[in-house]
């Protein structure tokens, strides 16, 4: 056997270990997003008091008090957007508003700003939980009256809404706004509560934006806030 052809068969052999550990490392990483995946993050501290989520100092302080890191979000998803990001908290925990034990959530998200990681929003949302209207009525318990309600309703005989293909929508719905002024966490609390009668079907949105916060006005619309609720 040629020097010339011993030379060829080791870079043969050497090419070949090469290529099985880019598909190797390649396997690697697909079974960790797997194992990721099929171990989202827990909840460390056993109750998380949402009326105590304070807008307007950093995540990290925020979370810090639920025993929560930047790492526990449950939205594995790039934000794109240049002026805030969002952290998704697990939704394997307790989640209480006062003393009110809420339930199953859909989710719990608090966004915060980019540049100065100071948190200016946060968004609940029930769906078909038996708990809404409670958390209206702790709501009204420790806020007061609301400073603006308009109710809304449908049915096939007085049509006010369109459904998901643009045509007069025929089921029995209603829909509730309300919303409350924390002045003392210089705060807005929106509350968008919409039950379908016909379908048996129900769902809350709360959404609390900082008031003084300069994304305050682009919330308002970029949540379609500023078309319900008019002054």
């Amino acid at each position: 056997m040629t020097k010339n052809t011993i030379s060829g068969i080791f870079l043969l052999i050497t090419l070949n270990v090469a290529i099985s550990g880019c598909k190797n490392g390649k396997d690697t990483k697909q079974v960790i997003g797997k194992e990721a995946k099929n171990h989202p993050p827990q909840i460390k501290h056993q109750t998380i008091l949402i009326n105590t989520i304070k807008l307007n100092q950093s995540i990290d302080k925020i979370l810090q008090a639920f025993d929560l890191t930047k790492n526990d979000n449950s939205n594995s998803e790039y934000n794109l957007n240049l002026a805030y990001e969002e952290f998704s908290f697990p939704l394997s925990g307790n989640f209480k508003y006062n003393e009110l034990n809420l339930g199953k959530l859909n989710s719990l998200v608090v966004y915060y700003l980019k540049d100065s990681n100071s948190a200016f929003s946060y968004e609940l949302e029930l769906e078909n939980n038996p708990n809404q209207e409670l958390l209206i009525k702790e709501l009204n318990k420790s806020l007061g009256k609301p400073a603006f309600y308009k109710k809304l309703e449908n049915t096939k005989e007085h049509p006010i809404f369109l459904n998901e293909n643009g045509e007069q929508e025929t089921q029995h719905i209603i829909e509730e706004s309300l919303k409350w002024n924390d002045s003392q966490n210089k705060s807005a609390l929106f509350v968008i509560h919409k039950k379908n009668l016909t379908g048996n079907t129900n769902k809350l949105s709360l959404i609390v934006v900082y008031s003084e916060s300069k994304m305050f006005d682009e919330w308002m619309k970029f949540r379609s806030l500023d078309m319900t609720f008019i002054k």
